[in-house]
């Protein structure tokens, strides 16, 4: 990869202006990128770290900025043009992921904007509120369903994720599904199980996987676009297949293993 390829940004630069033509996007190998909006004045919309991205909207609309990026801290920017972009996607399956969670999240907002306002979003709108429409819609996973019930009585419980290393307990209870990963800046989401502050590998996905309950038991399922693996005992997990794991069973996401616990 060329050096031509990276930006290195000091602390207070602008990376581009709202309104500005743009044809790059840019994903941060380093340091840290404020993203802001002219009616949101000083307060930034979005801070991003390392493996996060931005600037992707000008290269997929054609439009100008639609925001303002500012290095807080000296950055290592990788530049990606508008004529990279394709080989990019090709070749990175959770960048591509991201960017259309982050589209269907911009479409939904307006939705649901709209429905406070008492109105439905105009057909039209709906087409033009996001690229993310030209897409085909990716079919759900499936589902495994355990060949036996996890632990009797398990079903009705709460689990626990305890996490050897740092004593850090995450109890899952109250609902079906929970998702396990790291923040993610760029959608403003934080995973039910934030195993963010162990991750010093950076090795999770932001979406890595979700634990799932129903009158079976306990499963995990890894998400679509993660890189490196969940398991169960060891054993790597197929992406969208759930596997069944009960009190004693080890799971790891990227390289954290957590130890599973029922509680009463």
């Amino acid at each position: 990869m060329s050096q031509e390829m990276f930006l290195m940004a000091v602390a207070g630069q602008t990376i581009f202006r709202e309104g500005d033509d743009g044809a790059e996007m840019f994903i941060i190998e380093s340091g840290s990128i404020e993203i802001r909006r002219v009616a949101r004045g000083a307060e930034p919309v979005a801070t991003l770290g390392p493996g996060d991205f931005f600037g992707e909207m000008a290269i997929l609309e054609d439009q100008p900025r639609f925001a303002t990026a500012f290095a807080r801290a000296p950055s290592k920017l990788l530049r990606i043009d508008r004529a990279a972009f394709p080989g990019v996607i090709a070749g990175n399956i959770e960048i591509a992921i991201r960017i259309m969670r982050k589209l269907a999240g911009r479409v939904r907002r307006a939705e649901l904007r709209s429905a406070e306002a008492g109105t439905a979003l105009p057909v039209e709108t709906q087409r033009t509120a996001s690229p993310s429409t030209e897409f085909t819609p990716m079919p759900k996973a499936s589902v495994s369903r355990p060949s036996a019930p996890v632990a009797a009585g398990i079903s009705g419980a709460a689990m626990t994720l305890v996490h050897g290393p740092s004593g850090t307990r995450f109890t899952l209870r109250g609902r079906n599904e929970f998702l396990v990963g790291r923040p993610d800046p760029v959608t403003a989401s934080v995973p039910d199980v934030n195993l963010g502050a162990l991750d010093a590998q950076r090795s999770l996905s932001r979406r890595h996987a979700k634990i799932l309950r129903d009158g079976a038991g306990w499963q995990v399922r890894e998400e679509v676009g993660t890189l490196n693996g969940t398991a169960v005992n060891g054993q790597r997990l197929k992406s969208g297949v759930a596997a069944a794991f009960g009190p004693g069973d080890v799971l790891r996401f990227g390289s954290i293993d957590v130890t599973a616990s029922a509680e009463d």
